[in-house]
């Protein structure tokens, strides 16, 4: 891996590009499988991150962050959600700007650093739903720890959530739900 991968706060001024390397970039398509007919607006997208993703607001429901590169160069988004989860649990979402910077471990290396991050904050588990036929991302993910498992909704999802959630954002069947487990380490006596 060329460079060094590091994560910073998403902030405001960072909307816009968030919203158009996830509906308008070359790596568009190979994400989202979403056809251009169907994209939502940028103020559809606001409504799903909504702005304390963005300033921090709110912490215990959601926040996003942006990979960097060398810390000079945005490549890429991450974030976590909780508000629609059991205590303890977060979802993770993560898109790159470019696919130039796909296949070379960048990903992983975000998704590394925010779960380090947020199982410090209190978090026990961390689940990650993939379109099924992102067979890159699913390899990324379970070279960052994350293992396949099968999806019992009411031991994720907060019981007002599931009729909304536990379909996925791909339609039943069409992801792949992941999870990874804060490692706890026997007490040493």
């Amino acid at each position: 891996m060329a460079g060094l991968v590091n994560i910073r706060y998403a902030e405001i001024r960072d909307y816009e590009s968030v919203y158009r390397w996830l509906f308008f970039s070359d790596f568009s398509e190979y994400l989202t499988g979403i056809s251009t007919a169907n994209l939502p607006s940028f103020e559809e997208f606001k409504k799903d991150y909504e702005s304390y993703f963005f300033d921090g607001s709110a912490p215990e429901k959601g926040r996003s962050y942006i990979i960097t590169l060398d810390d000079k160069e945005d490549i890429g988004h991450i974030s976590y959600t909780s508000y629609h989860l059991l205590k303890g649990i977060a979802e993770f979402d993560i898109w790159l700007s470019d696919l130039k910077y796909t296949g070379k471990g960048y990903g992983t290396k975000a998704i590394s650093l925010l779960a380090e991050k947020i199982f410090k904050e209190g978090y026990q588990k961390i689940i990650i739903r993939p379109v099924k036929t992102n067979i890159r991302a699913i390899r990324s993910y379970q070279k960052a720890g994350f293992i396949k498992s099968s999806l019992i909704p009411e031991k994720y999802y907060k019981p007002e959530f599931i009729d909304l959630y536990a379909e996925g954002d791909f339609g039943k069947g069409n992801d792949v739900f992941m999870i990874l487990e804060k490692e706890i380490k026997p007490a040493r006596y």
